[in-house]
């Protein structure tokens, strides 16, 4: 009796020891997953790199062979600039109460510096970090001017505040909600126009970006002289669902999750692009999903011009629902495909400022071009 006492004891031991370890694995694992979820989360895009550098190369040559989903979708879109985008060149107060601006002449706003003494630079914060630290040093700073790549030297200068600064105003991102066109397998394109510094104009270079689902939480209604806007909630460290692989005068283009594509698009309509020739004047449709569920707006073309690069359908909004709930076309909607006689003939890209309900697309045929 007194054996199996023993051995029920060992056992309870046995068992006690188990449980303790379990319980300081489970608390490992949480930890673990918890700082996953961190690390991504708070750098959803750190270590991506666009898959593709063309068009050809995302849909292949054989896109109008084959049906794609028209999409509509709002989306949050965030991306980042290859190097920092010189915004502007401003002058400050030296530490003697003098006007100057280092860069004068040195950079010019749509620059792109990528470099400062041989350290690349992909942040706003790094440059920032760079002239701090130069001690008023003269610094090489390497940049990209209408793709060609040039090298300047730049002395940082203290401030009033005793800071050192080049006089160069910077940005490392962009963000805003657009509206996907179409969807082919997992590759999309999206805006029908380029991704643009709202302060210059200047097309951003993409290094890489991200587009996010978004809940369009308020739309702001067109009215003359005065565009309206979607506004949306977009939770950018949890919702990523696809990477922007280009930026281009037409569109944005990149992949979507499967998952996400499967869920979302998997039993979806599914038409054929169609070439500039084929677009006539008369009914059309703009379709939408900026309420969460698919919507077919009639619009009727009342032009089409076969020569302009972007602004080749300019549209009338004759659906009375679509008037109510925007006033016509607001900003956002750039993407918005384009359906006419079955197939997508084009994306919204402009709204006409004194009359909101018309506005202008681009060809699908013009977005697929490099």
């Amino acid at each position: 009796m007194r054996r199996y006492k023993k051995v029920i004891i060992w056992v309870a031991v046995a068992d006690l020891l188990l449980l303790a370890a379990l319980l300081v694995l489970c608390v490992l694992v949480d930890r673990r997953v918890d700082v996953g979820r961190s690390e991504k989360t708070s750098s959803t895009l750190d270590g991506v790199v666009s898959r593709a550098t063309t068009k050809d190369a995302e849909f292949g040559r054989d896109i109008f062979d084959r049906p794609v989903v028209p999409s509509g979708e709002a989306m949050g879109i965030y991306m980042k600039t290859e190097g920092v985008l010189v915004v502007d060149v401003c002058s400050f107060k030296n530490e003697n109460g003098e006007s100057c601006c280092p860069a004068d002449g040195k950079v010019c706003t749509g620059d792109y510096i990528v470099s400062v003494d041989g350290m690349e630079i992909s942040k706003r914060l790094e440059l920032l970090d760079i002239v701090a630290e130069s001690q008023g040093d003269s610094l090489s700073v390497r940049y990209i001017r209408d793709g060609e790549e040039k090298v300047c030297s730049i002395t940082p200068e203290k401030n009033e505040n005793g800071a050192y600064l080049l006089g160069a105003w910077v940005k490392d991102d962009v963000s805003g909600i657009g509206t996907v066109t179409f969807v082919d397998g997992t590759n999309f394109m999206a805006l029908g126009h380029s991704v643009s510094d709202i302060d210059t104009g200047v097309m951003m270079r993409c290094s890489t970006g991200g587009v996010y689902t978004t809940d369009i939480t308020n739309i702001s209604k067109s009215y003359s002289s005065e565009p309206g806007r979607l506004q949306g909630s977009i939770a950018y460290r949890r919702s990523l669902v696809g990477i922007i692989d280009g930026n281009s005068a037409s569109g944005i283009y990149g992949h979507l999750d499967t998952s996400y594509c499967q869920a979302k698009y998997g039993d979806a309509e599914r038409m054929y692009i169609a070439r500039g020739h084929e677009v006539r004047k008369g009914q059309a449709y703009i379709y939408s999903r900026m309420s969460g569920e698919l919507e077919k707006y009639e619009i009727d073309i009342e032009y089409v011009d076969r020569n302009s690069s972007d602004k080749n359908i300019e549209f009338h909004v004759t659906d009375d629902a679509l008037i109510d709930l925007t006033g016509g076309v607001v900003q956002g909607m750039s993407g918005s495909p384009i359906i006419q006689d079955g197939k997508i003939i084009g994306a919204v890209t402009h709204v006409f400022v004194d009359d909101p309900t018309r506005g202008y697309g681009i060809f699908i045929e013009n977005m697929l071009e490099e």
